[in-house]
């Protein structure tokens, strides 16, 4: 067995804590494990443990683990923080695999010195730990539990009420850094009649973590689906890979708290400034192929569609209803929700408009994807139609909304839309709308037979989207970046602001082509220099104090012949004296045109190297048109952070200016990334603008930060 198996289905299960007080954490999680035993779910040894008591009722108490005369696998440690050190080295001591901390106390509340003794025991003894600060797990397979929540509650009129619902056997892993999230994820999930495989909240996560419940639950034969809850994680690429190799396998559904936070570093280029934590993370949720949800709500919906139905092959959408309203309004969400509604092939088409002149479809009733059966569609002609369009398996997924409101439907809609729909394994969602009687009825009985339903179109479109959406990804590994620069002469340079030559030759070792530019510092060197290149040029302030030259006018472009040079030359000059700063002399260009593009490297505290591809120029944070992912990148995701732009059409060419040369581009853009990966000391590296004409990239303007603390 590995600790996994120890956690999830041990042979015997010592509880720390145990008191004569039934409400105390310790207690309730015994009296819970003792029940699923009396139950015949727990199949594992349950020993009390408490120096201070010798019995619970007839049952004998264990003054410590080290008296247990059997092996120990699972131990439950419900004691003040100030103890828990201690219990776990024994317990270590006595080859118990597993320990849950349930005790909170720790690093939450500063108590830094407590986890890191925690750490040493568990490398001294080997023993594996969840938490501490944890609810721990709940299977309902194995009859583990330890979730010490109490299942009624008094209500001040003094009537009894559910508060936390009995687990359900199913098929739904849920992995959480909150328990409360993950009670709310399972009672929400028990309405709809979908079960639980596992539930495991990981506290402060000095041992075991989101990542190992993610490749338990990979292999695991009873999981259909992951559903994660995180607020923070330490390794960010240990949780990619472990994302991807999770994702691979079945479908991961991550909700991620803290959306507002901004990375904590300071920001000196465009990409710094405008990336936060929450887009790295969504780009790395892309690359890894999980499936990112915004609320607890679309958490639930989109959970659910995943544990009834297999993911879609495609996107094309067939929607039937009898209300028109919902007909549109299904149309414009659609859309929205990366759903094509295509109209109905010719051969079916035929079929249903001779139907329809031998009046066996409403006359007013308008053959197109939506079909709006209206007020007259019967239960039976809802069954017709389905039957018909789902014949020759053209659509990829189905939404189907049979008001029950109009006296010409009846529930019996409900038997004949799943007996197709289960009989042929079609990817359908239900929608009924309303809080009626019969509206709670037509849901309940839908998820009963294993089709989703829903109170609200939007939320079915949204669990639609989810199942076209997810893609297995491939199977890559992120490796963490080496210590050393792959660029030898960049350990001569100090920490701090690239020079522009020394940023520019990074750029070149990378095979990326840069205008032809000359410095020249005084005027003579300006009159001889400026035979080596064509007008038009920019002339530009060289000053490794200015980080953003057009945002101090010191930049000119458009300069057309050497009179214009000269002065040109003659405003930076004026412009760095009314600065007060020293004059290095300027920067002459050859102009480049094309479509200005910003690609930038930035270091992040969780995941490293990052890519970050966006609209470029001036208007860079004013756009805020980008994509992020965690570097290096492949050809193939360059191209797929481009059709996350929302100006993306630019890209096939507009105006005067050709299409854009994908192949090219996106192995350039690929390079790139490599860069700061395999340059550790640089932490900021952008060029600003990328210009790219066609087949023709060039970098006009790079600018990057050293730092090796």
């Amino acid at each position: 067995m590995n600790y996994m198996e120890y956690l999830f289905n041990p042979r015997s299960i010592a509880v720390i804590g145990v008191s004569a007080n039934p409400s105390k954490l310790g207690s309730v999680i015994y009296h819970k494990l003792m029940k699923n035993k009396k139950a015949g779910i727990l199949k594992a040894e349950v020993y009390p443990v408490n120096p201070k008591l010798s019995q619970i009722g007839d049952v004998k108490v264990y003054p410590r683990i080290s008296s247990i005369d059997n092996e120990v696998d699972l131990v439950v440690i419900a004691v003040p923080a100030e103890s828990v050190p201690e219990v776990l080295r024994e317990a270590g001591e006595n080859n118990v695999k597993v320990a849950i901390i349930i005790s909170g106390g720790f690093a939450e509340i500063g108590r830094n010195d407590l986890d890191r003794e925690l750490r040493k025991i568990i490398e001294e003894t080997g023993i594996r730990v969840l938490g501490p600060n944890t609810l721990g797990i709940v299977d309902p397979y194995t009859g583990v539990d330890t979730f010490f929540l109490p299942t009624y509650k008094p209500l001040s009129d003094g009537r009894i009420a559910e508060s936390l619902p009995e687990v359900v056997a199913g098929n739904v892993a849920v992995i959480s850094q909150s328990g409360a999230l993950s009670e709310v994820i399972m009672d929400c999930l028990k309405v709809s009649g979908i079960g639980i495989r596992a539930i495991a909240c990981v506290g402060n996560q000095v041992d075991l973590s989101i990542e190992d419940f993610l490749e338990y639950f990979a292999e695991d034969r009873l999981t259909k689906v992951i559903a994660t809850y995180i607020e923070g994680v330490r390794n960010g690429r240990r949780l990619l890979n472990a994302l991807v190799k999770a994702s691979s396998k079945k479908p991961v559904v991550i909700l991620k708290a803290g959306k507002t936070e901004v990375a904590k570093r300071a920001a000196y280029t465009h990409t710094a400034s405008m990336v936060g934590n929450i887009e790295v993370y969504r780009g790395a949720f892309k690359q890894a192929g999980v499936i990112e949800v915004d609320n607890m709500e679309e958490m639930v919906d989109v959970v659910k569609v995943f544990s009834m139905l297999e993911p879609a092959k495609g996107n094309k959408l067939f929607v039937l209803t009898n209300a028109g309203g919902l007909a549109v309004i299904t149309s414009d969400l659609a859309l929205n929700y990366g759903l094509t509604l295509p109209d109905i092939p010719s051969d079916m088409k035929n079929i249903l408009e001779k139907m329809r002149d031998e009046g066996k479809i409403p006359s007013i009733v308008v053959i197109q994807n939506p079909i709006d059966l209206t007020a007259q569609g019967t239960s039976e002609i809802f069954e017709e139609v389905y039957k018909i369009v789902s014949s020759t398996n053209y659509y990829d997924l189905y939404l189907l909304m049979p008001s029950h409101q109009p006296p010409a439907v009846d529930d019996t809609v409900i038997d004949r839309i799943s007996k197709i729909a289960l009989q042929n394994h079609h990817k359908l969602v239900v929608c009924e709308h309303g809080e009626s009687e019969w509206s709670k009825i037509i849901r309940e009985r839908f998820d009963s037979l294993g089709i989703p339903a829903y109170s609200d179109v939007k939320r079915a479109i949204r669990a639609l989207s989810a199942l076209a959406s997810y893609k297995k990804p491939e199977n890559r590994f992120f490796k963490d970046p080496p210590k050393e620069d792959k660029i030898r002469w960049l350990r001569d340079l100090p920490d701090g602001s690239l020079r522009i030559e020394h940023a520019v030759r990074i750029l070149n070792e990378y095979d990326i082509e840069t205008p032809k530019t000359i410095l020249v510092r005084d005027r003579v060197e300006l009159l001889e220099e400026s035979k080596k290149i064509s007008f038009p040029v920019v002339v530009k302030i060289y000053s490794g104090k200015i980080t953003h030259k057009t945002d101090v006018g010191g930049v000119i472009v458009g300069v057309k012949n050497l009179g214009e040079l000269e002065e040109s030359y003659r405003m930076l000059e004026n412009r760095m004296r009314e600065l007060g700063l020293e004059w290095e002399g300027v920067m002459v260009q050859e102009m480049a045109s094309g479509i200005e593009l910003l690609v930038g490297s930035s270091w992040d505290n969780v995941f490293g190297p990052t890519i970050t591809l966006g609209i470029g120029g001036v208007l860079t944070e004013i756009l805020r048109d980008f994509s992020v992912r965690v570097a290096p990148v492949e050809p193939e995701e360059v191209i797929e952070m481009v059709n996350d732009l929302k100006m993306k059409k630019i890209f096939e060419g507009f105006r005067n200016i050709p299409p854009v040369n994908m192949e090219k581009l996106s192995e350039k853009i690929s390079a790139f990334s490599k860069i700061i990966f395999e340059n550790p000391s640089i932490k900021q590296l952008e060029i600003n603008p990328l210009m790219v004409y066609g087949d023709k990239i060039v970098a006009v303007d790079v600018r990057g930060i050293i730092s090796r603390t």
